[in-house]
């Protein structure tokens, strides 16, 4: 297949692009895709024009497009094993890793509407941060173990791990599954982050999917992408470290020993890359229900007088 034709095969399988949902964000990552397929502009201009009138809701004006474009010609570099990212369907192409070294994954797809209901009313989060999540390729649903599960993962095939949609833990002493092959100190998002200037940078898959739900309620999809290592133990993949050269990244740690100690090794090596680094503080934060915010999750539900008395600390994003 030619690099359009990989190109248009990609695309068709995104989710759509819904104004008010993350649909700028989905579309312009739509173009950095056909970019990094190394479609030459004119072919890319039709591909998107095309791809706008099935994905996009309302669709964007030519115009639109061209200026989205011209941006993600600017900020993202063409690589030809991008195919390799599409993980809904087995890739004709190489990965970005051996698959001896990749997880083994079960089929996955990007999510309906219930699929969306259903987490969003489990982890007490919005939807459209969800759909927004799963437009950037980071969150995904499918079986495990044979349970309904939601899957925080991204195209480089390095880290996946499942939770239940149903809440419950896989074993008593096991919430989250990571499944074998994972790389833990692989930090999922980093890749997709490359188009954005700011970085939420968290700790575990609901903080994920929270950075998400706060990124598209504060109307920061086009420059804040969100990032998270998958346990606070490991320190950042060395291969992953440029990827954040030069952007503004916030980080927020778990209010614990261990997401104090992970943030201060992280900032260390963040700053080190080349990156300008700061934490927001959790602590003291209640939530609704009077217990204390312990994590980026437990912020979506904050006590109204903990908002109100800190309303001037909002800008979560820089």
């Amino acid at each position: 297949m030619t690099p359009p034709d990989r190109a248009r095969a990609y695309l068709a399988k995104l989710p759509p692009a819904i104004s008010g949902q993350g649909g700028h964000a989905a579309t312009f990552a739509a173009a950095c895709r056909l970019v990094e397929f190394d479609v030459a502009e004119a072919d890319a201009l039709e591909i998107l024009k095309a791809w706008n009138l099935t994905h996009c809701q309302p669709p964007w004006t030519e115009a639109e497009l061209r200026h989205k474009l011209a941006d993600a010609y600017r900020t993202t570099a063409p690589r030809a094993c991008f195919a390799a990212r599409n993980f809904l369907s087995p890739c004709p192409l190489s990965s970005p890793l051996p698959p001896s070294r990749r997880p083994a994954l079960p089929p996955l797809r990007a999510g309906t509407a219930q699929d969306f209901a259903a987490l969003a009313s489990r982890r007490g989060l919005a939807a459209d941060g969800l759909r927004l999540a799963s437009a950037r390729g980071l969150l995904r649903f499918g079986g495990h173990r044979t349970r309904a599960a939601w899957f925080i993962l991204d195209g480089t095939h390095r880290m996946a791990q499942a939770r239940r949609l149903d809440g419950q833990p896989w074993t008593p002493d096991a919430k989250a599954w990571t499944l074998a092959g994972s790389k833990a100190n692989w930090p999922v998002g980093a890749d997709e982050a490359r188009p954005f200037a700011v970085v939420a940078f968290c700790e575990g898959g609901p903080d994920l999917l929270a950075a998400h739900c706060f990124i598209a309620a504060e109307a920061r999809g086009n420059d804040c992408a969100a990032v998270a290592m998958l346990g606070g133990c490991a320190r950042i993949h060395p291969d992953a470290l440029p990827l954040f050269r030069g952007k503004r990244i916030r980080l927020f740690p778990h209010v614990d020993d261990t997401g104090q100690d992970a943030a201060k090794r992280w900032a260390a090596q963040l700053a080190d890359a080349g990156a300008e680094v700061d934490a927001f503080n959790l602590a003291g934060l209640r939530r609704t229900d009077g217990e204390p915010v312990k994590d980026f999750n437990d912020l979506a539900a904050i006590h109204a007088d903990d908002f109100e008395q800190h309303r001037c600390l909002w800008n979560l994003f820089p």
